[in-house]
């Protein structure tokens, strides 16, 4: 029996990874060949936290991965319902996923209150070539919410699961 159940959301534009993001954390695996998200994708994970004061509390996590593309807009609030932290990702090879947070955030925000944790995900650092994105752009951003940061490869699997750790540590800290 856990002793957390924990309903995350991960927020962003299509194409920013975050399905892979999920595969890589739930089952350790990266895929070129994932579809766009129609509408959303639900899937769970038990985690048994290691440090701080609740180092072995079981955890059910239920990971709502919400499509990005604009048709699925009207359902996000039927998505956003009872979540209790987000990951905003956005693809650090794409100013325009950058450039959408705002409406991703505000969202969240609306439906769920300022005091939801998230945590800003600039993903694909493994296409550092194709970088548009600065860490500096970043930083001012994610101090506009007052959010910590990680940028994260969900093809090689870089920072994912701390991500991931970190978002259920803050979540358990609000309960």
């Amino acid at each position: 029996m856990a002793d957390y159940v924990l309903k995350i959301c991960l927020l962003g534009d299509g194409n920013v990874g975050k399905t892979s993001i999920v595969y890589r954390y739930i089952e350790n695996r990266f895929s070129r060949d994932f579809k766009s998200t129609l509408g959303v994708n639900l899937l769970k994970k038990k985690v048994i936290l290691t440090e701080g004061e609740n180092a072995g509390k079981i955890c059910s996590i239920q990971i709502w991965d919400l499509g990005g593309q604009n048709a699925y807009r009207k359902l996000r609030k039927l998505y956003l319902e009872g979540s209790q932290g987000a990951l905003v990702v956005f693809d650090v090879t794409s100013q325009s996923s950058f450039d959408h947070l705002d409406d991703w955030i505000e969202s969240l925000i609306e439906i769920r209150g300022d005091k939801v944790p998230m945590i800003l995900i600039g993903n694909k650092i493994d296409l550092e070539a194709n970088r548009v994105i600065n860490e500096m752009q970043v930083q001012k951003y994610a101090d506009k919410y007052n959010m910590p940061i990680k940028f994260t490869s969900a093809a090689t699997g870089e920072k994912v699961e701390t991500a991931f750790i970190e978002l259920i540590q803050n979540i358990i800290e609000t309960i």
